[in-house]
């Protein structure tokens, strides 16, 4: 008789733990788990960003033109070598768009490159990094109507970035990135300028995606 009521004076308390136990089982079941190792697999970078160009040409005194500040795009995607390199290919592209105060006509100035880059990050369980690339480019105009003039030429790019990661795949990601440009003249050189440098600097944000692992 005496363990019976012992037992049932137990049942409220073990009736009590068993919710609670099964409710935190449930809640650890729910966690989204964002722990080291922070970079993983294939990655994919795109994004947006401030550009400041300016051009100068070998024969020309007078050094750097003007800046000029417009939109700049780029997007990345490659694999993780380990937490400390990311290599992969990048495109991108500084436009400006507007009118021609002589002739009327609309034109897109451009610097694009495709190049081939390398992320090192100093610290494995940081999102700071370095970047370098080496690729090809292209300085031109296009002309509304269809027409347009450029020299397509060698660009190589540097940079740093910082990753903040938003959730188990997904980083944001602010960037600065010079890309300089280099194409040689035309045959003859008609205009007597020498080998023209074009370069674009780049201050924005991406997102950074790695799906799977």
């Amino acid at each position: 008789m005496r363990f019976g009521i012992r037992l049932l004076a137990t049942l409220p308390a073990v009736m009590l733990l068993v919710p609670l136990d099964s409710a935190s089982a449930q809640h650890r079941r729910g966690l989204t788990d964002i722990t080291p190792p922070l970079r993983h697999g294939f990655w994919l970078n795109a994004g947006v960003a401030a550009g400041s160009e300016n051009v100068r040409f070998s024969r020309e005194a007078g050094g750097w033109g003007d800046e000029n500040v417009q939109p700049a795009f780029w997007l990345d995607l490659g694999g993780t070598v380990n937490q400390h390199l990311r290599l992969g290919g990048e495109l991108n592209a500084w436009v400006w768009d507007h009118r021609d105060r002589d002739t009327g006509y609309r034109l897109t100035d451009y610097l694009a490159g495709a190049l081939l880059t390398g992320q090192f990050y100093p610290m494995s369980k940081s999102g700071f990094y370095l970047k370098g690339g080496l690729g090809l480019s292209r300085s031109g105009t296009d002309v509304e109507g269809g027409v347009g003039v450029g020299e397509t030429g060698f660009a190589y790019l540097v940079g740093a970035g910082y990753e903040l990661r938003l959730g188990h795949s997904v980083f944001l990601t602010p960037a600065i990135n010079l890309m300089n440009h280099r194409s040689n003249p035309d045959p003859g050189d008609p205009d007597g300028l020498g080998t023209m440098h074009e370069r674009v600097v780049t201050f924005g944000v991406g997102v950074t995606i790695q799906p799977g692992r």
